[in-house]
């Protein structure tokens, strides 16, 4: 027989009901908060199910399981992480004369010597400015995050020759040596 056990983390702003089903022979765990909502099924063959109320932890204690459960608990866990774990970038950018501001509804709007207006709209990463050339960008989702950061990166990529343009955060910029004349 092959022993398992798994711990499912229940965060402290998430609630839960669990239920016995006893027509389908399965526990079902019913996990919400204020804005999200899913059911959990956990067939209870070979299961053991308990909830430690102290540390917030359900422990499903198996006899027989395969790779399958194992990852479902591994995303499940995922699952929850990704709803309080934030993510972070920061931007900075380099040239004469760019900046870039945002209105109330985090609508980017940089000015990057273009001669008409470019708008990145972040409806689920928020924008924080720490100085006149970087910007902060966070949110509880990396694709968000990302999204936001290489739609900003995308508007003034890095020039080769000058360094002129948006790069993240310790990202290392290479400058190419212009033409040999102009060391003459």
């Amino acid at each position: 027989m092959n022993k398992q056990t798994f711990f499912v983390y229940k965060p402290k702003q998430w609630n839960s009901i669990l239920f016995q089903n006893i027509q389908k022979n399965s526990y079902v765990i019913l996990f919400f908060s204020e804005i999200y909502f899913f059911k959990l099924s956990i067939p209870n063959k070979f299961v053991q199910l308990k909830y430690d109320s102290n540390t917030s932890v359900y422990i499903v204690h198996t006899l027989y399981i395969h790779n399958y459960y194992r990852m479902f608990f591994a995303h499940l866990n995922q699952v929850f992480n990704v709803f309080y774990r934030p993510v972070f970038k920061k931007i900075k950018f380099k040239g004469k004369g760019y900046y870039i501001y945002k209105n109330k509804r985090n609508t980017i709007t940089p000015q990057f010597g273009y001669s008409h207006r470019l708008y990145l709209y972040s409806y689920f990463a928020s924008v924080k400015f720490l100085s006149k050339t970087s910007i902060f960008i966070f949110g509880l989702v990396k694709t968000d995050v990302l999204r936001t950061g290489f739609g900003v990166k995308a508007m003034r990529p890095i020039n080769v020759f000058t360094g002129r343009g948006v790069r993240f955060s310790r990202e290392v910029i290479y400058k190419k040596v212009g033409k040999v004349s102009s060391y003459r």
